[in-house]
């Protein structure tokens, strides 16, 4: 009867809690739907493993797409010093945003003391974070020896233990695997996760239709005040040129692959193959679209494009 009794108070006790606190990210493998990812590509020209780090548990997820990627391994990280997201160079914090693995560095380029066996640099800052004019710069995943204590606090970097990065190490890809780090991740039920994923395929089926009627009214609209792509187009000159094609060109046919679709707070990245054709021009690559939801509304913040 005590047994029972005493059963019944931790189970209240732990309901108790705030919502924020009971979502918490698992210490083990189980099965979690994350509003970070919300959709992996399944096109082996993109399909990759994807890092969701959270700040507040102090846990990586690892995604792989090879395997049930709705049960992440999880590892124990260290994080920068100071709380908070980082916004300028040497304030020892560790971003918040969709970071993309670009490059691998070992020894002797990095000292082993520090850095352990390797480490991965990331893009920060992102795409958002420049329209933000945040600063800095370093910002790595990387290993730290067997000695080192993982509550030292780092330099903003996303840290693991030697043997657990060696484990994640063969699975990453350079350019395609992506780190979503976040304060603390966004638990969500089935239902939720599904619905907010189908919310951003339907987007990015009336982007399609849009471009491909060239209806360049409701085209634009889909694209924000602060819109930029490569060279050197802001949304007017982005309009002009498409009003060009449109003289150009009596018709547009747009597929889309299987696209990539991350989330954090209210940016989100999408990535796609993109098979591009008109009666002038035809060609192919990988398209990354940066949207923000702009009060339940997603604009594009940036569009590039990369021939393959």
């Amino acid at each position: 009867m005590y047994l029972f009794i005493f059963i019944l108070l931790q189970t209240f006790n732990l309901w108790a809690q705030e919502p924020d606190q009971r979502a918490i990210l698992p210490s083990v493998a189980s099965t979690i739907y994350l509003s970070e990812v919300l959709q992996i590509s399944t096109d082996p020209l993109l399909q990759s493993v994807i890092l969701v780090a959270d700040k507040q548990s102090r846990r990586l997820s690892v995604f792989d797409p090879t395997k049930n990627i709705l049960n992440p391994e999880v590892y124990e990280i260290d994080i920068g010093k100071n709380d908070g997201n980082k916004t300028k160079r040497d304030d020892k914090k560790t971003p918040e945003g969709i970071y993309i693995l670009e490059t691998r560095k070992t020894q002797p380029e990095i000292p082993y003391e520090k850095y352990g066996s390797m480490a991965f640099t990331t893009d920060y800052p992102n795409v958002f974070d420049k329209f933000e004019n945040k600063s800095g710069s370093g910002i790595w995943l990387h290993s730290v020896p067997d000695q080192v204590p993982l509550n030292r606090g780092s330099k903003g970097c996303v840290v693991l233990r030697n043997n657990n990065l060696k484990k994640i190490e063969p699975q990453i890809k350079l350019n395609k695997s992506f780190l979503i780090i976040n304060n603390a991740v966004t638990l969500l039920s089935e239902k939720d996760h599904s619905e907010k994923k189908q919310r951003v395929l339907y987007w990015i089926s009336k982007w399609k239709t849009t471009w491909q009627s060239q209806n360049l009214d409701a085209y634009i609209e889909m694209y924000s005040e602060k819109f930029s792509a490569p060279p050197n187009f802001n949304k007017k000159k982005w309009l002009n040129h498409k009003q060009n094609l449109k003289e150009k060109y009596k018709f547009v046919k747009i597929e889309l692959g299987s696209a990539h679709i991350f989330n954090q707070k209210n940016q989100y990245v999408l990535r796609f193959i993109q098979n591009y054709e008109s009666d002038g021009h035809k060609d192919r690559g990988i398209k990354s679209l940066y949207l923000v939801d702009d009060h339940g509304e997603f604009k594009i913040l940036r569009e590039e494009w990369i021939s393959i």
